[in-house]
């Protein structure tokens, strides 16, 4: 057997952090693929233990123009690819490479991701090879050592994580016998000093059809690679030679292939050079605003030129993105600066110096610069805000205690993000921050869980076995509710489980919901769907979601308790004071003399004719007064006089005449023995 459409993996080239957040950009781990899909690891573990499968055609080889996936606009092309559009390797390829490739005969090793980040940011590391055991360094201190072999083990990459600091990586791979095969070298590099250019060969035929690629590559002053440069790179083709693309592999770079300037993206940049009906030499000239020219001669011979073939189409200039692309110089990192990066309640905002590279970036690109707090796959967190922000300063203040990131979301000139550097923050002794459910809870921003992962559109995704997902903290108020709306994908005709727990599932939680959903399926849209709980959650709560089906949520919002018509529990009072009385869980027992409860204002915009109390009492009868205190000071009183009752029972008692905003006082009056648990007006 062989598989004709497989994996469905999505990585962006030298990118070494998934942003959802405007970026469109993706790891170049083996860590994401779209829902339908499988990862590298997934799929190679199925081939390598199932003998009679022979083979698989991954989908794709090569990124494509056109269904840009997982992204839309202003993506322009697909993710799919272990090359991208230029055909340059994604650090996935290499991945493939240890699992199909023969070390005895093609040895290698590859690190990634490339080694230029904020320091002492921790930075996941992976080594790719198809030998038999790595050793990687940090400049001459050895981080880690492992044996390899995909053909058995459960890994095809040697992982680890190391704060950045300055310096190189290398990777030496080695046989059984530990002759070394093999070596990778990944440096710390500076700005843009220089344009390599590599030409796939020196010499093309005249035929008006031939082709040269050029490969264009950034280097810093000590010749090393720089992997996130996007310089603006100006191409001019003369002689016996045109102009005929220019592609920089990015997936979410709208720019022609027909222009005569591009940006180019982690640090590379491709033109392609076409014959035509001349021989002679053809001079490639390159520029930034930054650099000077520098030129390299190819040669077009003699060649038979056929009939009917055209040779004058060539590249012209096109409108860049930028307002001012002869002085258009980008950003291609940030740094945050500060002596901490932990806030605790004696510091609860830190300022960040903010550096920009290279220093000659347009200002224009630092004032546009966005600063904002999200989670780590770039999610909007609520758990810190950024306070201020001005030319190279952003200051930050947390609102609670957990894990978060600064952001700083470059546009260069775009529109939307080109650019994102984030540095993970933490706070502590601040307490919880509370998660508000009746503002729309975002699914990927759930904090505890079991086999779930992320889904689409920031959403949350449940595996096809038992998997669960918790959001800790929700903070339902005094009043509380028991609805809530979930917009759910999931891609099939067949129903779907549902089961949502007040707690963590696999520690004691409790079932307060149990439903199948089942909607005909739209392809990557969500539909909402409101489900009704067994009971009014009220106070602080972790809500948790599990299913045993495979689909995805987006989040959940809770419907707003309205307090004028909502069941109100006699613990949601704003003060209490009298004689004699215990506060328990939600209800108020053993109330005695002149005993008054606040539950503050309410507004009446259609007068209730009517108020439930919910109560027990050994008495015959208890008087209680409900007290009204108008704005201006008047106030109305109705009695209630509750007859005694063995269990909690509901009790009406008629209202007339209010209307408006009012105060509302529960009052027992003397002689009282009464067991309170709840109201409501109608």
């Amino acid at each position: 057997v062989i598989g004709s459409e497989n994996n469905s993996a999505v990585s962006t080239r030298g990118c070494c952090k998934s942003d959802r957040e405007g970026a469109h950009l993706l790891a170049c781990y083996d860590e994401e693929n779209v829902p339908w899909g499988q990862s590298i690891k997934e799929t190679w573990d199925f081939t390598r233990t199932h003998d009679y499968f022979s083979g698989i055609f991954i989908w794709t080889g090569f990124d494509y123009r056109g269904e840009p996936t997982p992204f839309e606009w202003p993506s322009v092309s697909s993710s799919f690819g272990i090359m991208d559009t230029c055909g340059f390797p994604k650090d996935q390829a290499y991945i493939y490479r240890s699992c199909w490739t023969d070390a005895k005969t093609d040895p290698f090793v590859h690190i990634f991701p490339y080694w230029d980040h904020m320091e002492g940011l921790p930075i996941d590391v992976r080594v790719a090879t198809n030998c038999a055991f790595v050793r990687l360094w940090l400049d001459d201190e050895l981080v880690k050592e492992q044996e390899m072999d995909p053909a058995k083990a459960p890994y095809l990459t040697m992982d680890t994580v190391i704060p950045y600091r300055k310096g190189t990586l290398r990777a030496a791979a080695y046989d059984k016998n530990g002759v070394k095969l093999a070596e990778d070298v990944v440096k710390s590099f500076g700005d843009t000093a220089e344009i390599v250019m590599s030409p796939d060969k020196d010499t093309i035929k005249a035929d008006g059809r031939d082709l040269v690629y050029v490969e264009m590559t950034a280097v810093d002053a000590d010749g090393t690679y720089v992997a996130n440069a996007n310089d603006r790179v100006f191409v001019e083709v003369s002689g016996a030679g045109r102009l005929v693309g220019l592609d920089n592999g990015n997936s979410a770079d709208y720019e022609q292939y027909k222009g005569t300037s591009r940006r180019m993206f982690s640090g590379k940049l491709l033109a392609i050079v076409a014959a035509t009906d001349r021989t002679g030499e053809i001079k490639v000239t390159v520029s930034t605003p930054s650099l000077p020219k520098k030129s390299i001669i190819l040669n077009a011979a003699a060649a038979v030129y056929p009939e009917g073939i055209t040779s004058i189409e060539e590249n012209t200039h096109t409108k860049a993105v930028c307002e001012d692309e002869e002085h258009d110089i980008p950003i291609r990192r940030i740094e945050f600066v500060s002596p901490t990066r932990t806030f605790t309640s004696d510091m609860r905002e830190i300022t960040f110096d903010v550096k920009v590279y290279p220093e000659n970036a347009s200002q224009c690109y630092v004032d546009e610069i966005e600063y904002r707090i999200a989670n780590v796959i770039g999610i909007p967190s609520k758990l810190a805000e950024v306070v201020s922000a001005s030319d190279r300063k952003v200051t930050v203040r947390c609102n609670g205690d957990g894990e978060f990131c600064l952001r700083g979301n470059i546009k260069n000139g775009r529109g939307k993000c080109s650019v994102i550097c984030a540095l993970p923050l933490a706070a502590e002794g601040l307490g919880a921050a509370v998660v508000d459910p009746y503002e729309f809870v975002i699914g990927g921003l759930y904090t505890i869980s079991r086999g779930a992962g992320n889904g689409i559109e920031k959403g949350a995704s449940f595996a096809y076995d038992d998997s669960w997902f918790g959001f800790e903290n929700v903070d339902f108020g005094p009043i509380g509710s028991d609805t809530l709306t979930i917009p759910i994908y999931a891609n099939c005709t067949t129903p779907v489980s549902l089961e949502i727990y007040d707690g963590d599932p696999d520690n004691g939680g409790e079932i307060i919901g149990s439903y199948s959903y089942h909607k005909p399926p739209r392809w990557l849209t969500y539909q909402s769907e409101t489900f009704k709980l067994n009971k009014v959650l009220t106070g602080v709560h972790t809500i948790c979601m599990r299913s045993s089906d495979r689909y995805n949520i987006a989040g959940f919002v809770f419907e707003r308790p309205v307090k004028e018509t909502a069941l109100i529990n006699a613990t949601a009072n704003d003060s209490i004071y009298g004689d004699k009385f215990t506060v328990g869980d939600g209800e108020i027992t053993g109330i005695g003399n002149n005993v008054m409860l606040e539950f503050g204002e309410f507004d009446f915009k259609k007068a209730p004719h009517r108020i439930v109390i919910t109560g027990r009492s050994a008495l015959a009868v208890n008087s209680i007064h409900i007290v009204f205190k108008s704005p201006d000071g008047g106030e109305k009183r109705i009695l209630a006089e509750f007859a005694g009752a063995d269990t909690y029972t509901d009790r009406s008692f008629d209202i007339d005449g209010i209307e408006g905003k009012y105060n509302v006082s529960v009052l027992f009056l003397p002689g009282s023995d009464f067991d309170f648990k709840q109201f409501r007006f109608e």
